[in-house]
């Protein structure tokens, strides 16, 4: 469903985790993402899911929350968000929240770069910096 201003938007997500190197789904995910727009330029994300670890045969309940606000004319975006699992975990740091803050630079429509600071949520409670680009193809120009 898509969102509006002053109304959520909700969706339904699944995935599996797959290791090439022993051939073995590791993992499998399902997700309910919704968005919340206060504006033009503010929303608001929350999700809710759950997981199974196939490795370690344990099932835990997802979520996360964020929010994102950007500059009118959409160059800049700041993003922060936390996120976590909950569970029985043989290490407590497994099921600790995590977070990451990013900020987007989107010269062009098409084209963006991510500078994104977090934690892990896979327990190893490493610290991390993510430097990503994006570039969009519209299908059918």
């Amino acid at each position: 469903m898509p969102s509006a201003i002053g109304s959520w938007g909700v969706a339904l997500s699944a995935a599996a985790s797959y290791d090439t190197n022993t051939g073995d789904n590791t993992a499998l995910f399902a997700t309910i993402p919704a968005t919340l727009r206060l504006s033009n330029v503010v929303r608001i994300n929350l999700n809710g899911g759950w997981q199974w670890d196939r490795i370690a045969d344990r099932h835990y309940l997802t979520y996360g929350a964020g929010t994102d606000w950007r500059t009118p004319d959409n160059v800049w975006t700041v993003t922060a968000e936390l996120f976590g699992q909950l569970g029985a975990a043989d290490v407590a740091s497994v099921v600790a929240p995590r977070f990451q803050l990013g900020l987007r630079w989107r010269p062009v429509d098409r084209f963006n770069i991510d500078l994104i600071y977090g934690r892990n949520i896979t327990g190893e409670n490493a610290n991390w910096i993510t430097l990503a680009t994006v570039v969009r193809f519209h299908v059918g120009e």
